[in-house]
């Protein structure tokens, strides 16, 4: 009988571990947390952080490199005290996510032409910002981690890059060109999926990419084929922008959901105050507020914490507009490149003869675009134009100082025409830790030395050094 109750036990148990089993996977599975994330999911994280962040490092410290605005405390970047910089690991934590995109496009059954140009899009935005930061980076072996298990990759040299970004953009023109609808949610905070805009887009990339890379390379074929297809932003209304919902914390313009007293560490430079006055521009006014005496008054960059806060006590350097800037949630956007750079691109390109057409009309088109966008009028439009020290009469640093202007809390591009051109001439500021130098690159991340610092070595080789007067492939050429 003791028997009989043991084997009819063991039945028993059998038959539950088999019907717990047939049936494990959909049991175990949660319907809440699914394996497979879709593109319109991980487009909407991917427009929506990389549109953020540049806008944010523009707004933080591209403005400050550029001389556009200093800080009156905590004013170690305006010194040069460069350490690690954050955009290495934003851009490498989401290069994958891109890849996930591509990855998902080109599957058989979720193929679709149009997301797989907003991948090629991102991802060749992403490694161009990358190596323009930093020299060479992992580029070729970045992103094989994950396929050939390849976590310690090869820094490539900044060309072999470049050729990358201009093919990524380049293929992303051929698939946008479908124009293949996304149906439903699209997840794309800056065009909503519309194909013909992220060709647009795609395409000022390559543009200003283009021009670059032309002090080392002849680049007038392919800057030409892109103005004679006409495939570019040329309005406002084509503008890469996000406008925040002001929604949460995360919807909403970064500065407003932050502290009052460090929103007013940030000023007017002198140097941009020098800008403004022989411009006669509009843009101060809308940018800053006058001072407790109700005058325009900067601050130098560069100067130490001490010296910074003394000047603050006894100048009151005027402060950023506190209504656009901070107490808005929803009026200041954020953005990847806008019409007035384009046009700016096209004017240079022009004046160098590098394409066909009049330099001054896109100088004029440029300047009109951007004082448009911050709300400025048509008449006052047309009565800054015609002044003497704005009407354009072929200098090249009179157009790249209004570009600079133009570049306000665009990235880093206002350093990188810097960078290539030496224009508008900036100067180091009086307690600079670099000495006569003004600096070119990003230091790489500590954390390569230690944990991919085989090819971190060959990097530094490679370039040189590893400090931040170390110039690029595309600062060193000799065309002009």
């Amino acid at each position: 009988m003791k028997k009989i109750n043991i084997i009819q036990s063991l039945v028993i148990i059998g038959l539950l571990i088999t019907g717990c089993t047939d049936n494990f996977e959909e049991i175990n599975t949660n319907p809440n947390a699914p394996e497979a994330v879709s593109a319109n999911l991980l487009t909407s994280t991917v427009t929506s952080e990389i549109t953020r962040k540049l806008t944010q490092e523009g707004y933080s410290d591209g403005n400050t490199i550029t001389q556009l605005m200093a800080k009156n405390n905590f004013s170690g970047f305006g010194q040069f005290d460069w350490g690690d910089q954050g955009m290495w690991n934003f851009f490498y934590g989401i290069l994958p996510e891109i890849s996930d995109i591509l990855e998902i496009s080109r599957a058989e059954e979720t193929k679709n032409s149009t997301y797989e140009g907003i991948a090629l899009t991102m991802r060749a935005l992403c490694f161009a910002n990358l190596t323009d930061l930093y020299g060479n980076v992992p580029y070729s072996e970045a992103l094989a981690g994950k396929t050939e298990g390849i976590f310690t990759p090869v820094y490539d040299d900044q060309e072999s890059i470049y050729n990358g970004v201009l093919q990524d953009l380049s293929d992303a023109d051929v698939a946008l060109a479908k124009g293949m609808k996304i149906t439903g949610v699209t997840g794309d905070v800056i065009y909503d999926g519309n194909p013909e805009q992220w060709r647009k887009l795609a395409n000022s990339l390559r543009l200003r990419y283009l021009l670059r890379i032309s002090k080392q390379r002849d680049v007038s074929t392919e800057m030409q084929a892109i103005l004679s297809a006409g495939n570019f932003i040329k309005t406002n209304a084509d503008n890469a922008v996000l406008i925040y919902s002001g929604t949460s914390n995360t919807d909403s313009w970064p500065e407003s959901t932050g502290r009052i007293g460090g929103f007013d560490e940030k000023s007017l430079c002198t140097t941009a105050l020098e800008y403004f006055n022989t411009f006669n521009d509009p843009r101060l006014d809308i940018w800053f507020d006058r001072n407790s005496d109700g005058k325009w008054v900067g601050i130098p960059i560069g100067l130490n914490q001490d010296n910074a806060r003394a000047y603050d006590d006894e100048y009151s350097p005027s402060r950023l507009d506190v209504n656009l800037f901070y107490y808005s949630a929803t009026d200041a956007q954020a953005y990847i490149i806008k019409n007035s750079e384009v046009q700016f691109i096209l004017a240079e390109a022009a004046e160098r003869e590098i394409i066909a057409g009049d330099a001054a009309t896109y100088y004029n088109a440029g300047v009109r675009a951007s004082l448009s966008y911050w709300g400025v009028s048509e008449t006052d439009i047309n009565n800054y134009l015609i002044q003497p020290t704005v009407a354009y009469n072929g200098s090249l640093e009179l157009l790249l100082t209004q570009k600079t202007i133009a570049l306000w809390n665009v990235d880093y591009q206002g350093w990188f025409n810097y960078r290539r051109t030496g224009l508008p001439a900036l100067k180091p500021g009086p307690n600079t830790l670099n000495g006569s130098l003004y600096p070119v690159r990003f230091l790489y991340p500590s954390s390569e030395q230690t944990l991919n610092t085989a090819n971190y070595k060959a990097a530094v080789e490679a370039m040189g050094e590893d400090n931040i007067n170390v110039k690029g492939w595309w600062e060193t050429g000799t065309r002009y």
